[in-house]
Order: structure tokens, then sequence, then C-alpha cells
């Protein structure tokens, strides 16, 4: 477990959420090595897609993972004049201590976050545990308990 997994970990136990903690020997990264890994069907996953506005505040857009994210629609749920842009992996470690490839709304108080409607339909999903070979598999209900957010449709 990499500081960064382990930052989610201890969230998820010091809140008591009811959650699994999934760690694996290969990449998880990116959602087809996930699939392949995990053994779990792509429609059980999201992707939390990381943002920065022009006035540097942390978005967090989760859509399932067969989608893209789409950043006017973020822009026009946040109503600002630029689209945000994402961020880079050294942002992502400096802003939220999690590596690209593991990102997740867990933990992430600073953040604004959208959760799209297809995703809140979801009994449960799987997302990013902090790095690239951790996931997090949560029931909607507790991830909607643990985080303040935004209902949106921000996919494309």
């Amino acid at each position: 477990m990499s500081k960064y997994s382990d930052r989610i970990k201890r969230f998820l136990d010091d809140n008591n959420i009811q959650a699994e903690f999934l760690e694996f020997d290969k990449s998880v990264h990116s959602v087809q090595e996930a699939v392949d890994v995990s053994g779990f069907s792509i429609d059980k996953f999201t992707k939390s897609i990381v943002m920065l506005t022009d006035d540097d505040d942390l978005v967090i857009a989760v859509v399932p993972a067969e989608n893209r994210v789409s950043t006017e629609r973020v822009r026009k749920a946040l109503n600002l004049p630029q689209r945000p842009r994402g961020i880079n992996a050294d942002e992502s470690e400096k802003l939220l201590g999690q590596q690209l490839g593991g990102n997740s709304p867990l933990n992430a108080p600073e953040a604004k976050i959208f959760i799209d409607p297809k995703v809140l339909g979801k009994d449960w999903v799987l997302m990013g545990g902090g790095d690239d070979q951790c996931l997090v598999k949560i029931p909607i209900k507790e991830l909607t308990r643990v985080v303040t957010y935004a209902e949106a449709r921000v996919r494309k």
C-alpha cells in the first residue's frame, strides 16, 4: 500500500465508512486495466476526473467509467466564464494526496464534487483508491453520506 492509498484507507476506517478497500498486484490505472484485473464489469466503475478552475478551485466530476466528462457542462454547473482544466500528476499529489489513475472524491474536502445522475442511480460503484493499484467498492448510500456533492449531468 502506498502513502496515497493509505490516506484513502485511513479515511474509510476513521469515518466508519461501509466500503471495501481492494488492493491488486497489477495496475488498475485505466478502466480497461481495472476491468481486466478486478474481474468486475465496466458498468460498476466510475471515473473521478479532477480539474482546476481559473481561480485554482478544485473540482471533481464523478461519471460512469464508459463516459467522458464534459468540461463545458462542469463550466455551466459552476457558472464559470472558462472551462476548468484537467490537473497533472504533480498537482494531483500536491492538492489531493492521490496519484492520477487512483483519484477519488473520498477525502477531498477542498473540492467541489459533482456526481452524475447515472452514477447515483446505481446500488454500488468502484472508484479510485488513491493510487494505481487500489480501488474502493462503495454503496452509493455511503458515498453520498460521506462526501458533499451536487448532482449534475457532467458526462458527455
